[in-house]
C-alpha cells in the first residue's frame, strides 16, 4: 500500500485538492472532511470522528467494521493491480484518511503530495 502521513502545523484557511489532477475537493473552509470528491478521489474517512465518504464507492463501505484503517487495507488488497495512494492526515486528536487513484503512475515525493493536497488560501 502506497501511504504517506501528513502532520499539518499552524494552518490558516486552506483547501484540499486532488494531488494528481489539482481539482479542488468540496470541503468546508478549514475542514478536513470531504463531502464530494473530484479528480482521482476514491474515499475519505475519519476514525476518531466517524466521518465517512465513500465517494460513490460502495465497496469500501462494506469493509467498515471496527476501524477506518482496516477498511482501507481490505479495499487496497482487493485492488492490488491499481496504484492507490492513501494520505493519512493527523491533526490534533483526529486522523483522516484519503484514497486517490494514481492512474498516470506519477512519481511524487511525500513533500510534493502534501503541497498539492493541502493548499493555503
Amino acid at each position: 500500500m502506497n501511504k504517506i502521513v501528513i502532520k499539518p502545523k499552524g494552518m490558516g484557511t486552506f483547501s484540499l485538492n486532488c494531488p494528481f489532477t489539482n481539482e479542488k475537493l468540496d470541503n468546508d473552509n478549514n475542514s478536513f472532511e470531504v463531502y464530494e470528491g473530484a479528480g482521482n478521489y476514491l474515499f475519505s474517512m475519519c476514525d476518531d470522528c466517524m466521518f465517512f465518504d465513500a465517494g460513490n464507492n460502495n465497496e469500501i463501505e462494506k469493509y467498515w467494521n471496527d476501524s477506518a484503517m482496516e477498511a482501507i487495507e481490505k479495499f487496497v488488497s482487493n485492488h492490488k493491480e491499481e496504484n492507490i495512494l492513501i494520505i493519512e492526515v493527523q491533526k490534533g486528536d483526529d486522523t483522516y484518511y484519503y484514497g486517490f487513484l494514481n492512474e498516470e503512475n506519477l512519481q511524487l515525493s511525500p513533500e510534493e503530495i502534501e503541497k498539492r493536497f493541502i493548499k493555503e488560501v
